[in-house]
């Protein structure tokens, strides 16, 4: 049975029928969508559906990972940190995997791979680009994935927020090492996370167009969940602003 719904600017189609993997494809006209979805009916009656599931034969996880990075990746905020994600995605072997042969027990096995090396929060964001690669890939790409293999296992629990500050001597034993680096700013940078508690990628990317010396506050454009805002300065704040070369922070 066809399922045939709009999606933004799309038309969504899905066939399901007992005893074979969902099909899914998006159009710009409904028409189109309705057609497809018959003839795929005819194809699953006649039987010649199963020539689309060889194909995964000649599709590798890496095949998708490498379009989803060219085409989906560039769209986002997170680019850099998503392109680092999947290049080491495909460095790892279940890059190698055909899809015809990808399982939930594999992406099981990377899972706990990955906890003994990194913390849970890692392997949690590695699996969202995983899951939603997939997704894209069912539902936009024409490919037949019966499902999607990473929405079939556990994620790793969250870890916890932390809830406290470093104390004045970690702080200083910071700093000390920050005066060691080759980067001037980079302890500027830790202080003023410290007086604001803003995000790393807010921080650097901070003009000097955008602070309000007389009103003590500082907008903030663009933001991780989209919405700017705008957070008052304490005194050290702007002392910390006021002290470094225009040429370094504009």
């Amino acid at each position: 049975m066809a399922s045939i719904r709009k999606h933004r600017s799309k038309w969504q189609v899905q066939v399901r029928r007992s005893g074979h993997p969902p099909v899914s494809r998006s159009f710009t006209q409904k028409t189109d969508a309705a057609a497809w979805a018959r003839q795929v009916e005819r194809n699953i009656d006649n039987g010649d559906l199963v020539t689309n599931h060889r194909a995964l034969n000649d599709v590798s996880v890496a095949d998708l990972l490498t379009r989803y990075k060219d085409t989906i990746t560039p769209t986002k905020r997170s680019a850099q940190v998503e392109t680092y994600i999947i290049n080491a995605f495909l460095a790892h072997g279940l890059a190698g995997c055909s899809l015809r042969h990808l399982s939930a027990s594999a992406v099981a096995r990377y899972r706990d791979e990955r906890l003994k090396q990194v913390k849970p929060g890692t392997v949690r964001r590695e699996l969202g680009v995983l899951q939603h690669c997939f997704e894209v890939a069912r539902r936009e790409w024409d490919i037949p994935l019966a499902t999607n293999p990473v929405s079939q296992i556990a994620m790793p629990q969250a870890s916890k927020p932390r809830n406290r500050r470093p104390t004045p001597e970690e702080l200083e034993t910071l700093l000390v090492g920050c005066g060691r680096g080759r980067s001037p700013l980079l302890a500027p940078i830790i202080r003023f996370a410290i007086e604001t508690a803003m995000r790393r990628g807010e921080i650097v990317a901070v003009r000097w167009g955008e602070v309000d010396a007389q009103c003590k506050t500082l907008h903030i454009p663009v933001t991780k969940n989209g919405h700017p805002r705008t957070i008052p300065l304490t005194p050290t704040a702007l002392e910390i602003l006021a002290a470094l070369p225009r040429a370094l922070s504009d």
